[in-house]
């Protein structure tokens, strides 16, 4: 009996213990924080079709192990030092490689206030914005750049109080989300004062969205690096292709590049394989330089969409 008093005197007071620790687990483990989703370094991504007017979405979420028992009010406001802070932290004086705020006529935000239910199963409220991305450049970073100016209840995280929203172009061929690819083959044929130079290429090129029907990608075997290709390379050797209704492609320079389309629409084309993958057709020539010689390069290729 001495032992069994003893046992229980031991035991009684850890389950005791056990079932305070269970209570405790209940409850609320961390204090409840609003904040904005985004990266480490405050940027939030997302795709937007070129030729019309998308909505995008800042969320709003509402830290914590237990849900919210009450509606809870937040307003965001612009913050008009953010891109500044971003340039600067990334950049430096490169001013060349500069983010910018987007023009407030490429996008409408009807209110910058938001609610998170307490009625919704979700932890997070959304803030729509509608975006207009015709005309943006794809070798431009756009922001919209915004803050949690107050909230009705609970606290601000102060390391994600602020958001930069980016808009990624995007259209059927090609995104800035992550390079699109296309596999070049065809023959090259260089028409030298010396000779006309022939031969079979095989090149990867790079198509970037302009618009909803047109495309940019580089003439010939010109290729780039997206991460540090320069203003000058672009104007000097890209080229623009415009989708019609009907599949068949135009040729234009982008910049300053002298480019000529051949053969009409029987050479110049849009497809898709039986694979599923978009095929370019073209037949044109460009001007480009040779050993100090600058001649006609007549390119006869198919671009083949790479997944």
């Amino acid at each position: 009996m001495k032992k069994l008093y003893i046992l229980a005197a031991i035991v009684l007071p850890l389950l005791m213990t056990s079932c305070d620790e269970n209570e405790q687990f209940r409850g609320e483990l961390y204090k409840k924080v609003i904040y904005l989703l985004s990266t480490d370094d405050y940027t939030f991504e997302s795709e937007h079709d070129l030729g019309e007017e998308t909505m995008g979405y800042v969320t709003v979420y509402c830290g914590g192990t237990q849900h919210i028992d009450h509606d809870v009010t937040v307003i965001l406001e612009p913050d008009l030092d953010a891109v500044g802070d971003y340039n600067y932290m990334y950049f430096d004086l490169d001013s060349t490689r500069y983010a910018h705020t987007l023009d407030a006529g490429k996008f409408t935000i009807d209110s910058y206030q938001t609610v998170l239910r307490a009625s919704s199963e979700d932890n997070y409220a959304l803030l729509p914005i509608k975006i207009r991305p015709d005309g943006l450049s794809p070798d431009s970073t756009y922001f919209i750049p915004l803050r949690i100016r107050s909230v009705s209840d609970f606290e601000i995280n102060p390391d994600k109080q602020r958001v930069l929203y980016q808009i990624v172009l995007r259209n059927r061929y090609a995104t800035m989300a992550s390079t699109t690819y296309y596999q070049v083959t065809g023959v090259e044929d260089r028409l030298l004062a010396s000779g006309n130079v022939a031969g079979g290429i095989s090149v990867t090129r790079i198509f970037a969205p302009l618009s909803k029907d047109q495309v940019r990608c580089f003439a010939g075997t010109h290729t780039y690096n997206p991460s540090n290709v320069s203003k000058e390379e672009i104007d000097k050797y890209a080229m623009t292709l415009t989708i019609g209704s009907d599949n068949s492609i135009t040729i234009t320079p982008y910049g300053s590049l002298e480019v000529e389309m051949l053969g009409g629409a029987q050479d110049n084309n849009f497809d898709v394989d039986s694979r599923g993958r978009f095929v370019f057709n073209l037949h044109y020539r460009y001007k480009d330089t040779f050993n100090g010689e600058t001649a006609w390069v007549e390119m006869t290729e198919s671009c083949v969409q790479r997944k």
